[in-house]
């Protein structure tokens, strides 16, 4: 099926859904009216309109007096146009009836404004909904707990409620801007929750689709590899995210790569998300407070990648108790630890992951090198600390300081215990983030935040090797005397980094309920250096410790870049049922003295069908300005990250999307989505060149072409209730092209993580109070590799699509007819997991977590490679080679909270 005929199929399908009968009409003339009129008094300028139009203004006389002069200028406009600006900017209404036009004093309004959050800690609750119950109306907080909604005066009602709280209610008489903190209190467990009506935030009434908000008690729900909960892994479930490869953390949303995704932590952008090669990501589950995950309708505040945005917002810290929990699981141990500096005022939260299995083989590495003529050593670690502290100067201003250091750390190495020899590697990667931010309510209507950020990934490999060499006065007259020792060492190290200072500055400006604005604007300074290498050797005699260098060789490269961008964002409701959100961006990125444009229109919109009932559509744009080479397709620390050039382009991305969605008892949410996405710019190693991950000369090793990925989505969730969870089921296409030729000879192929069919199944029940179960199920049609399907000898009989594997006259060569021309089996897998609580006094919790991963012990690949087995005739036959890692792997762990 062509993806034009995917798409007009969806277009009927939401036409037929959206259409209706009308009866047809033939409209009533239009009056028109020209008016030349400036500082005039308005009973004139009334009196001008009637004379033109035949019509007849009825109001009472008081509501003209004490107005200001009026001015209107308009030629041949229509009637409905001159009185809107007519009244635009006075306090009075119209409406047309028959011949009559009414007046009315337009009703005086008032804010209520201020910030949702915990009744016991204050920390503020992100996407908590307020709905005012009287007239329907309802707000919802944003990324720093603010909310702000608009009223006539009179009693009003205000109903909050945000998952895992209890809702509030809250009555007053609104006589003025009112600025009042919503405290909810926490149920600690979820309960079954009756929701009369829908609220903003469900799927039929919000404006955006493809949006997740992931609340941290869901990731901690889920069943833990190794005992470790993973917000990575909770995304994967989610319809639209390829499976990607065994066990990794990887993001493949919707036909894109790993690099084009952009996560945020507390605003910063995170370039490295791994811990242990991919199996764990840097987001600490236990500093966590929200994420909001993004594969369509992207905001205009978000940009810089193609394919999903990542927004992670940690933990503020309790202001009234000191409180924290402690964790320890099979690979590691975590601790989390907060409460107030200046109470009620000032917070802090800091929260800190180790692993522990080093701490356990080092004993024994050392126990067995008694008995061994060298020492060896061998090592791995991870860490990473989470901190952050919130003060609140008033109701109105806050200031917070963010910070995050993530570290993981390899070595490995050999020492004889007779001379100096030895060998030593070390290899150490990962993040340093900081921030400062500070919010403002400006006004009832206006809130404005500014934030300066630093963000910076490093990978550091280090050598040395030692060798020694005894001279044996073999040579005549020569001074070295028999016995003498000679050292030689070699030492090499790498470092790739990139680092970035931000300053951002962004308004949500919320005027009416039914009106939201957001601006702002973004500046970063990148700092690339793809390769920092050195290499020396120096020999010199050892006992008269006289050195003299061999060899020596220095690479240091380094490319700066700066980006600014502009955005704007309008979020209306027009009418009751049709709500748009029109936004732009804007960005300048400079490099190497060559300046790249975009300009990035971002549209989505929602029409509800029915009282249960909505369709939305949605168009982005999105630009991206940076590149991952990496030699494998699994995430490493020697991957860089390199900017565009004036000979590589930026990648850009158009992406449609249509949605109908449905909600059934207040309780399930049905989503049914269509989208068709094109990608610019792609990147990929041409025919004939190794991959590599080295920098010098990259642009000459790859080709620039084109993606594309459509497909339907289907999703049911619960949110509420002892049962929740969802059921996920994709179907999707993805391919490339490069029309150079330099790839796959022009032709198009299917993506790796092309996974025709995708079934999710994510489930949780709450038994009683203290035991919960979980359970995942996924299946996935099998990716895509590439096998060679053929041998040669020499360069006489290589291919087209064919590699060089060093010297041809020695080494067999090996050919594939296409790229990914083999699709592995399907990947399917089953974990289960339980949460026992136990409670004890003074609010304690102990929580004992067990889980199964990949129960049924389905062997799914972590890697794929091929082998040559004799075949007949002594012909070379190829067959794969898999390397399986967790056919089956049950964990435990243990949280105690205080």
């Amino acid at each position: 099926m062509s993806y034009k005929l995917f798409i007009w199929l969806i277009g009927f399908l939401i036409f037929t859904c959206t259409t209706r009968q009308v009866r047809a009409q033939i409209p009533e003339p239009t009056p028109t009216v020209t008016v030349n009129m400036k500082r005039a008094p308005l009973p004139e300028v009334l009196t001008e309109i009637e004379k033109q139009t035949g019509m007849f203004f009825s109001y009472e006389s008081s509501l003209l007096e004490k107005l200001p002069n009026v001015s209107l200028v308009v030629r041949d406009e229509p009637l409905n146009y001159c009185l809107r600006r007519l009244f635009a900017s006075l306090p009075i209404i119209y409406r047309i009836t028959g011949q009559y036009i009414i007046l009315k004093k337009k009703p005086q309004l008032f804010t209520i404004s201020g910030f949702v959050r915990d009744s016991a800690s204050y920390e503020s609750l992100l996407n908590a909904t307020i709905i005012e119950k009287i007239s329907g109306r309802g707000s919802v907080s944003n990324n720093y707990g603010f909310y702000s909604i608009t009223l006539p005066p009179g009693k009003v009602t205000l109903f909050t409620s945000y998952v895992g709280y209890e809702q509030k209610e809250v009555s007053f008489f609104l006589t003025k801007d009112t600025l009042i903190d919503l405290s909810l209190v926490s149920i600690g467990m979820l309960k079954e929750v009756v929701v009369r009506g829908l609220n903003p935030q469900s799927e039929v009434l919000n404006s955006r689709s493809g949006v997740f908000d992931v609340p941290a008690q869901r990731v901690k729900s889920m069943p833990a590899l190794l005992g470790e909960n993973d917000l990575i892994k909770t995304l994967q479930q989610l319809p639209g995210v390829a499976v990607g490869d065994e066990a990794s953390t990887g993001l493949f949303v919707r036909g894109g790569g790993s690099d084009q995704n952009l996560y945020l932590l507390d605003g910063n952008p995170v370039y490295q998300i791994n811990h242990l090669l991919g199996f764990f990501s840097a987001f600490n589950p236990d500093a966590v407070k929200n994420s909001v995950f993004y594969k369509e309708s992207f905001p205009a505040e978000y940009g810089g990648r193609l394919s999903s945005v990542v927004d992670v917002r940690t933990n503020d810290g309790d202001r009234q108790h000191y409180h924290g929990n402690f964790s320890i699981g099979m690979l590691s141990v975590r601790a989390n630890l907060e409460g107030p500096i200046w109470k009620d005022r000032t917070s802090f939260n800091v929260s800190f992951r180790r692993t522990w299995i080093d701490l356990l083989t080092t004993p024994i590495i050392a126990f067995t090198n008694n008995d061994n003529d060298r020492k060896e050593s061998y090592g791995f670690h991870f860490f990473d600390i989470n901190a952050k502290v919130n003060h609140s100067f008033s109701d109105r201003s806050r200031l917070y300081l963010s910070f995050y250091m993530g570290q993981d750390a390899f070595k490995n190495g050999e020492k004889s215990k007779e001379d100096e020899d030895k060998n030593d590697f070390h290899w150490r990667w990962g993040n340093l983030i900081g921030s400062a931010g500070w919010n403002y309510v400006i006004n009832n209507k206006l809130f404005a935040n500014v934030m300066v950020g630093y963000s910076r990934f490093r990978s550091h490999i280090w050598s040395e090797n030692v060798s020694t060499t005894v001279y044996k006065g073999s040579a005549p007259d020569s001074p070295t005397e028999p016995g003498q020792k000679f050292l030689s060492l070699l030492e090499n190290k790498y470092r790739s980094e990139i680092e970035d200072i931000s300053f951002r500055t962004s308004f949500d400006y919320r005027p009416v309920v039914s009106h939201r604005i957001r601006i702002g604007t973004d500046y970063q300074y990148h700092s690339f250096h793809p390769e920092n290498n050195s290499a020396s050797i120096i020999n010199w005699e050892k006992d008269n410790n006289v050195q003299s260098p061999v060899a020596q060789l220095t690479i240091k490269t380094r490319m700066p870049g700066h980006e600014l961008s502009f955005y704007a964002e309008d979020e209306m409701l027009l009418t009751e049922r049709l709500r748009v959100n029109v936004g732009l961006r804007y960005t300048l990125f400079t490099v190497q003295g060559e300046k790249y444009h975009s300009l990035q229109p971002r549209f989505s919109a929602r029409y509800v069908l029915g009282k249960n009932w909505s369709a939305k559509f949605s168009y982005s744009k999105m630009n991206q300005y940076v590149h991952l080479l990496a030699d494998t397709y699994i995430s490493q620390p020697t991957d860089i990250w390199v900017p565009v050039t004036r000979r590589i382009p930026p990648m850009s991305s158009h992406q449609f999307s249509t949605s109908l969605c449905y909600n059934l008892n207040k309780k399930y949410d049905f989503i049914l989505e269509g989208y068709y996405k094109r990608m610019n710019n792609l990147i990929e190693y041409r025919d004939h060149a190794l991959p590599e991950n080295t920098f010098n000369g990259w642009e000459d090793r790859v080709g620039i072409g084109k993606g594309r990925s459509y497909g339907l989505e289907f999703m049911v969730q619960k949110k509420v209730g002892k049962t929740s969870g969802w059921i996920g089921y994709t179907l999707s296409w993805s391919d490339r092209w490069y029309p150079d030729g330099s790839v796959n000879h022009g032709a198009r192929y299917p993506y790796r993580y092309d996974n025709r069919h995708k079934v999710n199944v994510v489930l949780s029940r709450r038994l009683s109070r203290k035991v919960e179960l979980t359970g995942t199920w996924m299946f996935a049609s099998g990716n895509h590799i590439t096998i060679p399907e053929y041998m040669y000898s020499g360069a006489g009989g290589q291919k087209i699509n064919g590699f060089i594997p060093g010297d041809l006259s020695h080494v067999p060569g090996r050919g594939a007819s296409a790229w990914n021309n083999y699709q592995l089996s399907p990947y399917h897998r089953l974990d289960l997991g339980a949460n026992f609580y136990r409670y004890m006094k003074n609010g304690r919790i102990g929580i004992w977590n067990l889980s199964v991963y990949n129960v049924y012990l389905q062997p799914n690949p972590f890697t794929v490679k091929t082998v040559w087995k004799e075949g007949v005739r002594n012909e070379p036959k190829a067959a794969l080679q898999q390397t399986i890692l967790f056919l089956c792997m049950p964990s435990v762990s243990y949280t105690y909270k205080f």
